[in-house]
């Protein structure tokens, strides 16, 4: 998985300074409201983006987009559910954090030995 780091400086992280939080941001490229949504999840549970939207004052569409990137992140995913009298709406569950933290943990295991080979590599000459 490769380390994006949009959101927090690499400087942060490898100083030492960086907390969980910046870390998953980090690595999943997550903004604050995103990484926001994700917590809502994991208390609440599977939750629609209609009953996510007022609470933080949030356009449908916009708590939406955070939801897919949640998903197509891994960190969330998608069920339908069906409407008796027709049609259906999607209910979004988070990953748990226990799995979040693993994942994190095999994260930094594979960068620390990418780490180790470029550097093992490494010919000035």
């Amino acid at each position: 998985m490769a380390l994006p780091c949009d959101m927090v400086e690499p400087q942060k992280i490898l100083s030492g300074q960086a907390t969980c939080r910046d870390i998953v941001k980090c690595v999943y490229g997550l903004s604050d409201f995103e990484l926001t949504i994700y917590k809502k999840l994991v208390k609440q549970g599977p939750l629609r983006a209609d009953d996510l939207a007022p609470s933080y004052k949030r356009d449908r569409s916009t708590v939406y987009r955070a939801l897919q990137k949640l998903v197509s992140a891994g960190l969330a995913f998608r069920e339908m559910q069906t409407i008796k009298r027709g049609g259906y709406f999607h209910v979004y569950s988070a990953v748990p954090p226990t799995q979040l933290k693993e994942r994190l943990h095999r994260c930094a295991d594979d960068w620390f030995s990418n780490m180790n080979s470029a550097i093992d590599d490494f010919d000035l000459v």
